[in-house]
């Protein structure tokens, strides 16, 4: 009995050891063209990054690619509730994520606004924006220079859900501008030509704001034995990947 026990105890750590250790990064899901759901299925650039990456790390770790709306999983880090998501920038007004990953990708942040806005020339942030409501997404804070004028007073901001609510305020013309970035800007765009409340809609760019890091943000207050091994394996494994899954999923 004593050498069955024994057994099954070897069997048992030994299974432990090489099944490999279960991590879930949770994805903003509603973020396209670099992290979405279509059909059920959960894409977009970072998201093949990250897959990529993943691979690399087994069988050490079996990593979960886990949608889920932004705001919601801002709390989660910061109640600890959630180890890690993708794909926040390095903001001082969030002291509970760290440490951050490596860059995955490098966004530009720009303004488009509605037809009436753009008939006057708007060369000069926040000077030539006085007054104006400008749209951004809920939970983004997407720059520095936006901020400082919405606290200042210059400028109001108008939270939506993701892209699309935006981009269809932005024609109804409810907002005068929007703030996001570029290349999520454009490809939701194209993916609303055919809305009826869109007809003849047009993105046009006003300004561009800043460029903005992304990264994997971890929880400070989620801290397993596995959290400074698994950071440094998957900074490695994104170095190795690089950048050109996140260009290509823009073409």
């Amino acid at each position: 009995m004593k050498r069955q026990l024994l057994c099954i105890m070897i069997v048992l750590c030994s299974t432990a050891v090489f099944a490999g250790e279960k991590v879930v990064l949770l994805g903003d899901d509603d973020y396209a063209p670099y992290s979405y759901v279509e059909n059920g299925q959960f894409k977009g650039m970072y998201v093949e990054l990250l897959n990529k990456a993943s691979e690399l790390l087994k069988p050490a770790y079996e990593v979960e690619l886990k949608p889920r709306p932004w705001k919601r999983s801002l709390a989660d880090l910061e109640n600890g509730t959630a180890f890690a998501l993708f794909p926040p920038g390095m903001k001082k007004e969030r002291p509970y994520i760290a440490p951050y990953s490596v860059v995955l990708y490098t966004e530009t942040v720009v303004l488009f606004c509605n037809s009436d806005v753009m008939k006057t020339s708007r060369k000069k942030f926040p000077e030539d924006f006085n007054g104006l409501t400008i749209g951004v997404n809920a939970g983004f804070l997407l720059s520095g220079r936006l901020i400082s004028a919405a606290n200042a007073g210059k400028i109001s901001l108008s939270e939506a859900k993701g892209n699309e609510a935006n981009l269809k305020k932005l024609a109804l013309k409810r907002i005068a501008c929007y703030a996001t970035d570029r290349g999520a800007a454009f490809y939701t765009a194209r993916k609303l030509q055919s809305d009826p409340d869109l007809t003849n809609f047009k993105l046009q760019e006003a300004l561009e704001l800043s460029g903005e890091d992304t990264f994997i943000g971890y929880s400070i207050h989620s801290n397993p034995l596995y959290k400074t091994d698994f950071i440094e394996k998957m900074n490695a494994a994104i170095e190795t990947i690089g950048n050109p899954p996140c260009k290509q999923a823009l073409k």
